[in-house]
This record gives structure tokens, C-alpha cells and sequence, in this order.
């Protein structure tokens, strides 16, 4: 029996044998797959269905690789045998490989659709035609998808808002005629890109957005209860409400839904962010430690360690004495072969963890951010000075920082800058973030420290061997 006769057979028993080509895909996954779709989602497949190009702007965890993989999978189940394609991108392999396609792999299996998904992102029928794929083209790269010549082709731009513009260009190329659809979803992290110009009004794209409120788990709209905990926590809400702070671009994005305002102050821009939290950068052997110390109240005492142009995240504290504080840090400096230098925010109670890492002999550098900047004609202060500095390694995408710190991330995008009226550049002070309702910059101003140009002389690679072991003064204890 031939591949076509099992299709019509398979058409009969679901239902689909005399649907036209763009069947309602609501109804086909209900039947195909058992699934109900919740609205926002029917939204979108029914915008797919009835629009060439379609754009979400949608907040997190409210199920965009799995919408996508449902009208993937409802594309090439319900056009004509080998006439239709799906294509998928991302601003990464991993995005691609690991979470769209793993997805179209799972909707694959539920609804025993035909031909076979494999792990190399392809999509082929028992007779080799292959229907679709996932990849990653180099982000040059105009021509990464030519080649595909169906009347029924779909594009899929997940995590569009990282997508560069020549990858847009290679979408349009194959979509050209009536038949075919693109579909960009993603969060809306930067305005000055090209998924933001799609969504604005006049664009002719259907554009749809989804806030956190518009989700099952506070809207209370019913949805089976084992779906509740795949969707955005509304406890998740709320410590980003207080950890990023309602007028932070990050929750903008992240929980409304929305393109936050990037205006002409704003340091360091979302995309070099994103950018940089996906960047893989060679560690080197410039070994460094940074921290912002913080005592009591809300603040945190946050410790990074760099190697080279990799920085991460290795402590947290909060709520304790510079002497404690002394011992965390130790602790961490004796886990970093090759340490070069610990620069510790000196001012106020930093202070007094720089004296106590200096009479025991570790190589610290008190970083005074009010001091004079090396620059007065161009920066207020030092402060200025570094993080403009840090802005341009971010520009120069010579930075590599942690994909999953999204606190880190929402602080750098929250900072603005300002000029004096001598034409320096100065910083916004952490009072005048407070006004705005942000939290203090505790890791954005780690960072800053952290890639902070020194002296080359400033510091020296200490021996292990020549320091005291005994850590008795200092309690350390890990908030």
C-alpha cells in the first residue's frame, strides 16, 4: 500500500479526509492530540491559520515553544503528502535542538503523526520526503534557508527578539506566495530590533500579546490541573515585582509582556544583554574577584569571579558582619588558582572588609566608585568611567555572562545614564533608581568592578603557600 493511500485512510479515521488545507487547528489538536488549547493559545493558532505573518510578544512561561510545536506539527499533518514544510530558528543551537524541536518531537509521538522526527531536528515521511527542519544558520547568513521549494512552507522564529535581521531576510525569501505563513513569538526584550518593528501598529503583521495576567493560573480559566504547573507561577510574579521592580525593562518584558521604553539614556540596551547571557566565550587565565558588600536590610553582598571575559555569579549574602562577609570571600579565593586580584567596593561598610583581606595579605583593591575618574573631561567619577567601560565591552561582545541570572541581567538593563552640564557622563545613582521603584544594583555593580580597568601593576597572583589557613576568626554562613 502506498504512502499517499495510507495518508487518505488516516485522514478518514480522524476526521480530516475532506478538510481543506488550512483545517482549524483548535479542532485538529483536540482530536489529533487530545489537547485543549487554552485562549491565548487558540489565538494564535487561529492568527497562524488565517494571517501570513503572525508575531507574539509573550511573557514568560506561558507556553510559546509549545504552541509552535502544536502548529508545526497541525502544518504538516493536514496539507497535502509532501507539499508542505516547516522550518524553525532560533538565536541558538540549543534553542532550536533542545526546546522547539524536542517539543515537535513530543507532539510527533502523542498524535503518531507520519513519517519520523529525528534527533537531528528533521521531520521526514516512510518515503524519505523530508517535511521540515530545524537550524541555526550563521547570523550572516541571507541564504541559510534557500533550497526549499513547497507550496505549503511555515517558518517558525522562536525566541524571535534575538533573531538577526539577515535571518529575517532569509524568511521572507521563502515565503513569498499565499500559501505559506511565518510565525515570530518570543519575549519582547528589545524594541530596536527587528521582532519589535514587526509588532508595532501598521506593520501588517497579527500581532498578539500575552501578560502574565493573561494566563490560566490568574485568570482562573479552565485548563486541566496538570497543565497549571507548567505555566507562570503568580508567587514567581510577585518576587520579581519585588526583585526587578515594576518598572524595570525586564519585568516589562518578562511578566507583561511588553516592549519596554529603550531611550537614548539607557546604558547598556537589552539585545547586548541577551546577547551576552548567550554568548561562549574562552575562559583565560586573568583570575579576579569582585564585591559589592552589603550589611543589613534588603541589600545582597554579591561575589563574582572572572575568568577572563567569563564572569559568574559564585555567592550571595545577605544580613551579616563585615567579618563574616571576610570569611565568604576567603573562601571563595581559595578555590581560584592564580588569583590576581579581589576588588572590593570600599566604600562604607566595604571598608572594612578591605582592611581585614589586607592584613591577612590577599591582594585586594579597594574600589572607590566617588573617586575621580581617570578621564574628568569625559565621566563625573570613576564609577561613571567603569561602567561606561563595561557598556562598551558589552558593545564589542566581549563579555560572557550568566544565560540563567536573570537579576543580573534585569539590573544592567534598568541602569540610565546622564550628562553634567560640563558634558560628563554620569550614572544614575542608586537613590534615584530607588525613587523609580528598582531594587539596588547590587550585581550590575559587582560587574562593574569585575571588568574595571586597573593599573597593570595593581595586584599580584598571591601563593597559597604563604597564607594563613586558619579561618577560625571567620564564621562563614551562606544566605
Amino acid at each position: 500500500m502506498s504512502d499517499m493511500m495510507v495518508d487518505f485512510i488516516r485522514r478518514g479515521l480522524v476526521g480530516l479526509q475532506d478538510a481543506p488545507a488550512l483545517q482549524d487547528p483548535v479542532v485538529w489538536a483536540q482530536k489529533r492530540l487530545g489537547l485543549q488549547l487554552w485562549s491565548k493559545q487558540q489565538d494564535i493558532a487561529q492568527s497562524v491559520k488565517d494571517n501570513r505573518r503572525t508575531a507574539v510578544r509573550s511573557c514568560h512561561d506561558a507556553g510559546k515553544s509549545f504552541i509552535a510545536s502544536v502548529i508545526a506539527a497541525w502544518w504538516i499533518d493536514t496539507h497535502p503528502h509532501g507539499e508542505a514544510f516547516v522550518v524553525s530558528t532560533a538565536p541558538t543551537y540549543q534553542q532550536v535542538h533542545a526546546i522547539l524541536w524536542e517539543e515537535i518531537r513530543a507532539r510527533h509521538k502523542r498524535g503518531n503523526l507520519p513519517g519520523r522526527v529525528l534527533q537531528s531536528d528533521e521531520w521526514k515521511l516512510d518515503d524519505g520526503t523530508m517535511v521540515g527542519y530545524g537550524r541555526k544558520p550563521a547570523d550572516t547568513d541571507e541564504h541559510g534557508f534557500q533550497g526549499i521549494h513547497r507550496r505549503y512552507v511555515l517558518v517558525i522564529l522562536d525566541e524571535a527578539c534575538g533573531v538577526p535581521d539577515q535571518l529575517w531576510t532569509a524568511v521572507e525569501a521563502i515565503t513569498t506566495n499565499a500559501d505559506c505563513r511565518i510565525l515570530a513569538i518570543g519575549n519582547p526584550d528589545d524594541p530596536n530590533t527587528e521582532f519589535g518593528a514587526v509588532c508595532k501598529p501598521g506593520s501588517g503583521w497579527s500581532v498578539i500579546g500575552i501578560s502574565a495576567f493573561d494566563t490560566p493560573n490568574f485568570t482562573d480559566e479552565p485548563i486541566l490541573e496538570t497543565l497549571r504547573p507548567l505555566l507562570l507561577d503568580p508567587e514567581w510574579v510577585e518576587d520579581k515585582q519585588r526583585r526587578w521592580g515594576e518598572d524595570s525593562p525586564r519585568y516589562t518584558s518578562k511578566v507583561l509582556g511588553q516592549f519596554p521604553e529603550v531611550g537614548e539614556d539607557t546604558l547598556i540596551a537589552p539585545a547586548l544583554i541577551e546577547a551576552a547571557q548567550q554568548r561562549s566565550l574562552d575562559p583565560t587565565t586573568d583570575q579576579r574577584l569582585a564585591v559589592d558588600v552589603a550589611r543589613y536590610g534588603s541589600d545582597e553582598t554579591i561575589v563574582m569571579h572572572a575568568e577572563g571575559p567569563v564572569a559568574r555569579r559564585v555567592g550571595k549574602y545577605a544580613k551579616q558582619a563585615t567579618t563574616e562577609t571576610t570569611g565568604a570571600v576567603i573562601s571563595h579565593a581559595r578555590d581560584v588558582v592564580g588569583l590576581h586580584t579581589i576588588r572590593v567596593d570600599g566604600v562604607g561598610v566595604g571598608g572594612g572588609v578591605v582592611d581585614q583581606l589586607d592584613e591577612l595579605g590577599w591582594p585586594v583593591v579597594d574600589m572607590q566608585a566617588g573617586s575621580g575618574a581617570a578621564d574628568r573631561e569625559r565621566f563625573l567619577n570613576a564609577r561613571a568611567e567603569w561602567f561606561w567601560a563595561l557598556r562598551e565591552r558589552f558593545e564589542q561582545g566581549d563579555i560572557d555572562i550568566d544565560p540563567d541570572d536573570d537579576d543580573l541581567a534585569a539590573q544592567l538593563g534598568s541602569l540610565r545614564y546622564k550628562y553634567t552640564s560640563r558634558g560628563q557622563v554620569q550614572i544614575e545613582s542608586k537613590d534615584e533608581m530607588r525613587k523609580r521603584g528598582l531594587p539596588s544594583p547590587d550585581r550590575a555593580d559587582t560587574l562593574m568592578l569585575l571588568f574595571a580597568f586597573l593599573d597593570p601593576n595593581v595586584g599580584a597572583i598571591y601563593d597559597q603557600d604563604d597564607l594563613d589557613d586558619d579561618l577560625s576568626d571567620f564564621h562563614i554562613s551562606p544566605y
